[in-house]
């Protein structure tokens, strides 16, 4: 969920990060304020979308959602108004959608786990892909099909960053594997550990940091992986008191605040968003606030100015014998940041 992104002090600016416009005054103490602040949710009238990925485009001043259930991606207008806004019929399932506004694309990670009405038995927990778009006009820029790079492997391409420099780090939840596609669409395995193996879904949620590396979640075990750029072979994980079992999205809200948005995973059941800060530049964190949704399924979230969105897919109430089909879905404000 994730251009680059400077820490200045007593300076007020605007910054770019993983495609989230944010304006902030001492960067380096802002903080999190989780918790309802007004009743500000926003309702994507779209039947059937079932969505997984929100960012918000600070340039056209719009969400867009992905959709497990078609691969489209959709704009939601500040009017309410939702439209379909990238169209590619290699997309099975759209999921942790990304804006480099910075390079005009949308990036998005392409998978299938049988939900889809594009789902066959040949592609079922078999794709890993990623369709690059143009961020003005939803025009194909590039596919990159990354699971040739291990064929024969379960594949579920999940989420996606960029760095400074527009390379783009998918997750693979099925194998254990992070990807590297360039600015010129040459993809390779960038990381592949078998600390990464566990039950289900596995890597998911992923930013990048600028200060030169990308955090990432385990959504099975709970925890939280930092992972320098220059030396991905040394990646660690992030000391903290507690695991955050079901862990999707990811929001980077400041060089020492982080969200971590929790689902299901197994027999655990958590529906909560924590934010976590790190003063020793992300090798350990502790929990400073939470949010308990409800049973909902949140996925992942965005910012607009401060303010804090989470989607809710209701995911896990979709399964591919499902008829009565939802009619909308929620973009809840679950909080802030402030300085």
């Amino acid at each position: 969920m994730r251009s680059q992104y400077k820490l200045l002090s007593a300076i007020a600016l605007s910054i770019v990060t993983a495609g989230i416009t944010i304006t902030a005054v001492n960067a380096g103490n802002t903080r999190v304020d989780l918790g309802e602040q007004s009743p500000n949710s926003i309702w994507v009238n779209q039947a059937a979308l079932y969505p997984e990925g929100l960012e918000y485009d600070a340039q056209q001043n719009r969400f867009l959602l992905s959709s497990v259930r078609e691969g489209s991606v959709y704009e939601v207008l500040a009017d309410g108004t939702v439209n379909r806004f990238v169209q590619d019929n290699r997309l099975v399932s759209s999921t942790g959608i990304h804006v480099d506004a910075e390079r005009d694309r949308l990036l998005v990670p392409n998978a299938d786990y049988g939900v889809s009405f594009q789902s066959t038995p040949d592609t079922i927990d078999q794709m890993a892909a990623l369709g690059i778009y143009d961020l003005t006009t939803g025009e194909v820029i590039t596919y990159v099909d990354l699971a040739q790079l291990r064929p024969g492997e379960a594949h579920f391409a999940n989420d996606v960053a960029v760095d400074a420099d527009g390379n783009a780090y998918v997750t693979d939840s099925l194998s254990p594997i992070l990807y590297k596609v360039t600015p010129d669409g040459e993809a390779s395995i960038f990381l592949k550990s078998d600390r990464f193996v566990g039950n289900g879904f596995n890597l998911n949620g992923i930013v990048y940091h600028p200060d030169g590396y990308l955090i990432m979640a385990k959504k099975s075990e709970g925890v939280l992986f930092k992972v320098p750029i220059d030396n991905p072979e040394a990646f660690s994980e992030i000391r903290v008191d507690r695991n955050f079992v079901g862990t999707d999205g990811l929001i980077l809200a400041g060089g020492k605040e982080l969200l971590a948005i929790t689902n299901q995973a197994g027999g655990t059941v958590s529906n909560t968003i924590f934010a976590l800060r790190s003063e020793d530049n992300w090798q350990s964190a502790t929990v400073t606030d939470s949010y308990a949704s409800e049973d909902d399924y949140p996925s992942t979230g965005t910012i607009r100015d401060n303010n804090l969105y989470v989607i809710k897919g209701q995911l896990h109430n979709y399964t591919p014998e499902t008829t009565d089909f939802l009619s909308r879905f929620e973009i809840e404000q679950i909080g802030s940041i402030v300085n």
